[in-house]
């Protein structure tokens, strides 16, 4: 990882005379379905942010490279429920170094230019905290763990968005991305005095992947 963001740096400052350089910021879904993301638009409390370079090619064609450190996450919420084991719950936010790849077509109306795109990307994860509560009639558990609930700390995927440029300066986007590959482990629970609670919810957690919504601002210079 860290000889691909050396390499990516050097195609910045070799580019640089060709390309326009960037800030980018915005925030990341909590949720892994769209409907939801959509349905639940506070719960939205991730975030991301890094630098950009944007090459215009011929056709309306343009290719947007990024480094970004990404916050993705899945809430487990009352997995179990109702129950003599009270409820358990759990929220998982993972940081990651993201190396994303934007492939825009567009089209130039004077100052605006709306266009559609698609985005691989690559990453790895720096940070990473589970925390987990199951809440019975009688107490309260809780409890945090780190890089040992995640099953691999690379992550690849894909997204597809739109998004508008305005004055060559700004650039608005939204997009839904795919995490292809498992994040973590079957059993991301720590309360182990509640085994039948952490089975429960272990099926779901190994379905999540972090794959959700993202809104970005962009300003280039």
């Amino acid at each position: 990882m860290k000889k691909l963001l050396v390499a990516f740096a050097a195609m910045l400052v070799a580019g640089s005379a060709f390309a326009q350089i960037g800030i980018v910021a915005g925030v990341t879904s909590s949720k892994t379905s769209l409907d939801n993301a959509v349905a639940e638009a506070e719960d939205i409390n991730q975030f991301h942010f890094g630098i950009a370079a944007k090459f215009n090619l011929l056709g309306g064609v343009s290719v947007q490279p990024a480094v970004l450190y990404n916050v993705k996450g899945t809430k487990l919420g009352s997995v179990v429920k109702g129950t003599s084991l009270g409820d358990y719950s759990a929220d998982l936010k993972t940081g990651f170094v993201e190396v994303p790849v934007q492939i825009q077509w567009g089209v130039e109306l004077s100052s605006v230019r709306p266009y559609v795109f698609a985005e691989p990307f690559v990453g790895y994860a720096v940070t990473n905290e589970t925390k987990e509560e199951l809440v019975s009639a009688v107490t309260l558990q809780e409890s945090n763990k780190g890089f040992d609930t995640l099953k691999n700390r690379l992550e690849y995927g894909f997204g597809l968005g739109v998004g508008v440029d305005l004055f060559d300066s700004l650039q608005l986007s939204v997009r839904y991305f795919w995490n292809m590959g498992e994040l973590y482990e079957d059993n991301v629970s720590a309360i182990t005095s509640v085994q039948s609670a952490i089975n429960a919810a272990s099926g779901t957690a190994k379905s999540k992947k972090c794959s959700g919504i993202m809104a970005t601002l962009a300003i280039f210079f």
